[in-house]
């Protein structure tokens, strides 16, 4: 991991994500990119009386006050002193686009209100910015002040799970407990399968992928077959095992796909009580094409 952004507003719902960046910025030796993003001010009509148009001023004083309110944000967090950029634009476009325009590895975020039916609601940046970015996202609790020690890695053997493995593997020291999970229910609508489609070899599986990963010595390494719902299954797993962090990849449904068949990395987020980091599947489309396109150069130059 080179490069981590952090995301944040000055609200204390953030808290927790400053708290484990900087972590993660002084375990992993990656530096730390810090943005703000402010909102357009909307034009505000009431149906009677005159509209109300914000105004360049306005928008100026809202940044001073969001400047001031990071800086308070980062000093008790452990990030004192800490330059940070304020944006402008729609929150989470705003955010995906920072992202890639400083090619950062991780984005790190605050998971948003922890009231249920905020979260049920999908109303918060952290799922819209799951669904939207082509870069990890890391999702943390507010009253989170420490790097996860026990982790559970959902497992269904694509690029995107085996992305947020690495991912995951990124943040470990060496004496965590990582649990490996492979949910065996499959159903399939239309062309579209949810879940695995052979659940025979599944413990085999899962062993070799946790050996194909490499984590450091000294993790506690477990493989768990789950039944059910996956989205279900992972989240009373992550209850019962005391699971701080869940890790899995995102397919990228269509809007239409999603409709039918719901989305686990989306379930998971709105309900999980723990950091949640999400590798969406377009990550792992991308590092695909860049490792063939790396082949291909290496067969070219062993041609020639």
């Amino acid at each position: 991991m080179r490069k981590i952004l952090l995301a944040v507003h000055g609200g204390a719902t953030a808290d927790g994500a400053a708290h484990v960046a900087r972590l993660l910025r002084d375990r992993t030796g990656a530096s730390l990119d810090i943005v703000a993003v402010l909102e357009p001010v909307p034009i505000m009509d009431y149906g009677y009386g005159p509209v109300y148009i914000p105004d360049a001023e306005t928008e100026d004083a809202l940044a001073e006050d969001l400047r001031a309110e990071v800086d308070r944000q980062l000093s008790r967090c452990g990030l004192a002193g800490s330059r940070f950029t304020v944006v402008r634009g729609p929150r989470v476009s705003s955010i995906a686009a920072a992202a890639v325009a400083r090619s950062a590895d991780l984005i790190v975020l605050g998971i948003g209100p922890h009231r249920l039916a905020d979260r049920a609601l999908g109303g918060e940046t952290s799922l819209h910015l799951a669904a939207q970015a082509s870069t990890p996202v890391l999702a943390v609790p507010p009253q989170t002040r420490w790097l996860p020690q026990r982790i559970l890695a959902a497992v269904d053997f694509s690029g995107a799970s085996g992305g947020a493995a690495r991912v995951v593997k990124s943040m470990l020291s060496g004496h965590e407990r990582v649990e490996f999970a492979h949910a065996t229910t499959a159903a399939r609508i239309g062309r579209v399968v949810v879940g695995p489609s052979h659940a025979r070899d599944a413990e085999r599986r899962l062993t070799e992928f946790a050996c194909h990963i490499g984590l450091p010595a000294g993790t506690h390494i477990h493989t768990n077959v789950l039944a059910g719902d996956p989205a279900r299954a992972l989240l009373d797993t992550a209850a019962q095992t005391g699971a701080e962090l869940i890790a899995l990849g995102s397919h990228g449904y269509t809007p239409w796909q999603r409709l039918l068949l719901g989305s686990v990395s989306s379930r998971v987020l709105r309900l999980a009580d723990c950091a949640v980091l999400i590798y969406p599947g377009r990550c792992a489309r991308a590092t695909s094409a860049t490792e063939e396109d790396a082949a291909e150069a290496a067969d070219a130059v062993v041609a020639s």
